[in-house]
């Protein structure tokens, strides 16, 4: 476990606060991490979860991209705090890939099913990034 850097530039305040919302989550039974941003999560209820913690204010497909060939064994991507978001192309990607992007408001939601990667809050209640912007204009 490492609480230095990381190619990411992950605060280790986002990353202990994740890891300290994921030992209490009630459908989490342990909770291990490594390489400095990434979470191995056992639960009660569905299949174990590889987490990737980023700060990313908004992920985009080329982000996502650089996720998959940098953490092949990662199922779940989240980009952070509640203000932290993805745009609608990077979560049809993940989609595609059976691959969870959240962010803080959606993970505790995705964590709680038992197919973690088909949860939808955000697109239901508030739409995408892309959406949204479209819908001012």
């Amino acid at each position: 476990m490492n609480n230095g850097s990381n190619d990411w530039d992950v605060p280790f305040s986002r990353i202990s606060w994740l890891e300290e919302v994921l030992k209490n989550h009630l459908n989490v039974v342990d909770v291990v991490r490594h390489d400095d941003i990434v979470f191995e999560i056992q639960r009660k209820q569905g299949p174990s979860v590889t987490l990737l913690c980023l700060d990313e204010y908004t992920l985009g497909v080329a982000a996502a991209e650089r996720v998959f060939r940098e953490f092949p064994h990662v199922n779940l991507i989240y980009v952070g705090g509640k203000w932290n978001n993805y745009t609608a192309d990077a979560k049809e990607l993940c989609r595609q890939r059976s691959i969870g992007l959240y962010n803080a408001d959606e993970l505790n939601g995705a964590l709680r099913k038992k197919d973690f990667t088909t949860y939808y809050q955000r697109d239901k209640n508030r739409g995408s990034v892309d959406q949204r912007r479209s819908s001012r204009t």
